[in-house]
């Protein structure tokens, strides 16, 4: 009979973090569980003896009052390790927990604990591999816990207990064969975390079951099958667009409401499609209208497998959401089905066969380990194989670059797992598709090959399109780095070095007569050659962009320098770019030798050895193409071009980059796209300023564009207000640190009667955690929940803390000023530090003035002023985001209303909405009064 086992989950909260530096405990939480079932609680309040953080007691609610009269650790120390002895010690995060409860037990005369130890979030890490986040509230979140305080013990042991129970179902519901590889590297697990894995396997092996029906194994891993829908086309013929309101409810029913402005979208959309217009399209659909369906439900009628129709929206986030949510619903609304897929590049997606002998190589870290174990199980999860699914936060890890799909060097089908290639897959996937789904950047990038990965396709809608120029010039850049190039020569690598590719690739020559030692040794000498001088060009490069800053930039952390000619160069410098680009010729000359050599010769290798000489040659393609970019980084720089240095002050040669950059992307598009495609129709929220869309035609090379502007449905009078507060000093007037002082004096102003989530917009990420440092030492935001872009995580981490906060504070720049959504009371301030105009001292801001002017345009006119208007407009669509939603935005920028331009970003705004400007009183007690009003 198998001996009862009892799991101890564990949660303590303290004063803070170091038992050893005077940190005390507050209280203790643990959930005892015995043959799969919760049996017992027990939590308990402790006097610390010292005084509670505030920041302690804004996240836990626990304060000193709480404490006071609970019994001190001393007192109820021998009753914890009692509870403890002969149990599994589990805890969500338990380095943490283990420790400091075993400092303190033997500050109070105890033994230390000896107990085995598991850790909930490395099984969650392993075994919910798609999980955005692994936060203890988050996953409560996700799966339903009760969990009433979050951050009191008692709460956090039982729901780290019921978390604990539902990994160890999901462990017994995976296929044999990737237990046994999970129990192998669970070896490298976090103190007894492994036994989690032994356990289970050992009662797997006396209750085998069957291999689901929709897993196969191959080659030793276990895959979840997958297929390729094919449209029934037939079925489709004999369904026509729904014309007029009646048809429309009776094909909606309960599914989707009946919105006038939306039923309007789709109508043009129809018409623009099916008559085949000449003139290309552009729809300005406010937030609110439901633009997504807007244009899903009349594509549905006109696009098939056979003609197609692109989406390319602006993130690959996005993307996802247009596939996995929007097509969806599209589909549970047709009387038909619709196949859509997503279309990105290789590198995107997993490759099998690379993974399979990666799981071979030694473990050289705990999170190598963690990493492969993830991967065992998404494979039985994923039938797309693309590694977003994973929602990874840090894509350089090595681990994943080793098993990145890279495609083949000749014969796909010698791949062992040439049927279950995910790559292969989605390619079929979008041959069959009606729908295709992309990103601006992958369309820009297709668009400059010479031979393109997407369709000819004739019918294409461009959603969020205000952003394709800015992308469309992203991806026309250029960069050469010497950070990036090191980390090249480093791969290479020396024949010393047993990880580097020069090493194992002499292994293979000394098996094989196909590669010589003698190239080998070659490239070496090239290598170390390059990396010298590598380093003594960007020296004198550092030393040159110095000399050529005024004075009063050579102090900055961030330095940019516009390149011009090399004339002024010194005779040195100019050797050095020569000898540079002599090397990373041989190298590549080189390299390509090997690989063709190793390539007519491939039969003797074994697969792995395939993948590295496949990796290799992949490797030299990329100095190949570094190569062309120094190259072409200096000859002079034509009129729509600029080539720019920059590096930062703390660590001028790692942080150097050469950047080279198409400065106006209008004519690319006008001839790579505009004139290559029929029927494309342009789509956003913020497309037009005043009524006018010439700004927007210009940036696209668009001439003469159809269009039509669909108003909000929302009641901006009702729902908004404008305030500039009326104490504002001219920012000229202000050095940086006053500046920073007057935001956080605007934001306490703010803060005094409400508790309401605020969001701070910045243009500069310095300003921002110039800010975010002066109101962590503020005693007026104590106890508020303060995130900043940067420093708080990635960003939908920090939405997602901020959405679930009551009185948070977050500090964003870039990105936030758009694609936030935040309904309701998640937000419902919006601060906005400063106009929203870009930098005029930036080496891209100013060659493209410069290029404006060269056109007898003002850059101001022309590109600043549009720019940043739309961008206000942007800002104030992350306030109201339905017919139910208040909020109030508030600018710290007199400019908004003491210059003729301010004027006309105004008039760019609803015409509804309140623009006041309001005394410091005026703000604090109409701010309550609004936000209270029903």
């Amino acid at each position: 009979m198998k001996e009862k086992v009892t799991y101890a989950v564990v949660d303590i909260e303290t004063t803070g973090g170091n038992a050893a530096t005077g940190d005390r405990m507050i209280q203790f939480g643990c959930a005892l569980i015995e043959e799969g079932k919760i049996v017992q609680q027990y939590a308990i309040d402790i006097n610390p003896l010292v005084s509670i953080p505030k920041q302690i007691e804004h996240l836990t609610g626990i304060s000193n009052q709480t404490v006071a009269n609970a019994p001190y650790f001393e007192d109820v120390a021998p009753m914890i390790y009692n509870l403890l002895e002969g149990c599994i010690f589990v805890a969500h995060n338990i380095q943490f927990d283990y420790k400091f409860l075993s400092e303190e037990l033997v500050r109070c005369g105890l033994p230390p604990l000896n107990s085995i130890g598991m850790d909930t979030v490395e099984l969650a890490q392993i075994l919910l591999p798609t999980e955005p986040s692994f936060r203890l509230n988050d996953l409560a979140t996700r799966f339903g816990f009760l969990h009433d305080n979050p951050h009191q013990a008692d709460s956090d042991a039982y729901v780290t207990a019921e978390l604990f129970l539902l990994l160890k179902q999901k462990l017994k519901k995976l296929p044999l064969v990737t237990v046994e590889k999970l129990v192998e590297l669970a070896e490298h697990c976090t103190m007894q975390t492994n036994l989690f894995f032994k356990e289970t396997l050992s009662d797997m092996l006396t209750m085998r079951q069957l291999l689901s029906d929709d897993l196969l194994v191959k080659e030793g891993l276990a895959i979840r099958k997958k297929t390729v829908t094919y449209e029934q086309r037939t079925h489709r013929e004999t369904e026509h667009y729904p014309v007029g309101i009646e048809a429309k409810e009776q094909l909606f029913q309960k599914k989707l409401t009946t919105r006038k402005l939306q039923i309007q979208m789709m109508d043009e959309v129809y018409r623009y499609f099916s008559e085949k217009d000449s003139e290309h399209f552009v729809i300005e659909a406010a937030t609110g209208i439901g633009k997504t369906l807007g244009y899903l439900i009349p594509l549905a009628y006109v696009a098939t497998p056979q003609e197609p129709v692109i989406i390319s929206t602006y993130t690959t986030l996005l993307q996802k959401q247009l596939l996995e949510k929007d097509s969806i619903q599209l589909n549970t609304i047709l009387p038909f089905a619709v196949q859509a897929a997503i279309l990105k590049s290789k590198h995107h997606y997993i490759h099998l066969a690379k993974f399979q002998e990666v799981l071979k190589d030694p473990i050289e870290h705990q999170m190598d380990a963690i990493l492969k174990m993830r991967t065992l199980t998404w494979l039985t999860e994923t039938v797309t194989g693309d590694l977003d699914e994973l929602n990874l936060t840090n894509y350089l890890q090595p681990f994943w670059n080793k098993i990145r799909h890279r495609g083949w060097m000749d014969n796909a089908q010698e791949d062992l797992f040439y049927e279950q290639d995910f790559y292969l897959h989605a390619q079929e996937k979008v041959k069959q598709a009606s729908i295709i789904i992309t990103n601006h950047a992958f369309l820009c990038h297709d668009l400059q090959r010479e031979e393109p990965v997407l369709p000819n396709v004739q019918k294409i809608i461009i959603d969020e399109a205000h952003h394709l120029a800015d992308v469309a010039t992203t991806a026309s850049s250029e960069v050469f780095s010497y950070y990036r190039n090191q980390q090249l020569m480093k791969l290479i690598g020396k024949r010393a070095d047993d990880k580097s590719f020069l090493s194992r690739l002499s292994a293979l020559a000394e098996k094989s007569n196909s590669i010589q030692l003698t190239q080998i040794n070659m490239i070496e000498m090239s290598v170390v050659a390059f990396e010298e001088e590598l380093a003594a060009f960007f020296d004198k490069l550092i030393s040159y962009c110095r000399s050529e800053l005024p004075e009063r930039q050579q102090m900055s952390d961030q330095l940019d320098v516009q390149f011009s000619k090399t004339e002024n160069w010194t005779l040195d410098l100019k050797k050095k770019t020569k000898i540079l680009l002599a090397l990373m010729e041989d190298i590549v000359f080189l390299g390509y030798e090997i690989t063709r050599q190793a390539l007519i010769h491939r039969e003797q290798f074994t697969h792995r050895e395939r993948h590295l000489i496949d990796d290799f040659f992949e490797l030299i393609g990329t100095v190949e193409s570094q190569k062309g970019i120094f190259q072409k980084i200096f000859r002079e720089s034509e009129q729509n071009e600029v080539t720019w240095f920059s590096f930062k002050q703390k660590s001028p040669k790692n942080s150097f980059v050469i950047k080279r950059s198409r400065i106006d992307s209008s004519e690319f598009l006008r001839t790579k796209l505009a004139e290559q495609t029929t029927s494309i129709l342009y789509t956003g929220a913020t497309l037009e300023l005043n009524g006018d869309f010439s700004y927007f035609e210009k940036q696209l090379g668009e001439k003469k564009l159809r269009k039509m502007v669909i108003p909000s449905p929302y009641d901006y009078q009702k729902q908004a207000r404008l305030w500039i507060p009326k104490e504002l000093k001219p920012l000229k007037q202000l050095t940086k640190k006053q500046y920073a002082e007057m935001i956080v004096e605007h934001l306490e102003t703010v803060i005094q009667h409400s508790n309401e989530n605020m969001m701070v917009l910045f243009n500069a990420n310095e300003t921002l955690q110039d800010v975010f440092s002066l109101l962590q030492q503020h005693p007026a935001f104590t106890g508020r929940e303060l995130l900043a872009q940067g420093l708080s995580g990635s960003r939908d981490r920090i939405l997602k803390r901020f959405f679930h906060s009551t009185g948070g504070i977050l500090l964003g720049a870039d990105s936030f000023w758009e694609g936030v959504d935040l309904p309701g009371k998640s937000l419902r301030i919006i601060v906005v530090t400063r106009l929203p105009f870009e930098s005029p001292d930036r080496p891209f801001t100013k060659a493209k003035y410069k290029w404006l002017e060269s056109q007898q345009l003002s850059p101001f006119k022309m590109d600043t002023l549009p720019k940043a208007t739309v961008r206000l407009k942007q800002g104030l669509g992350r306030l109201v985001r339905s017919e139910k939603d208040k909020g109030v935005m508030i600018v710290l920028d007199d400019r908004l209303i003491k210059t003729n331009y301010g004027q006309q970003m105004l008039a760019s705004l609803p015409h509804d909405l309140v623009k006041e400007v309001v005394a410091k009183e005026e703000l604090q007690r109409n701010l309550s009064l609004f936000l209270e009003e029903d």
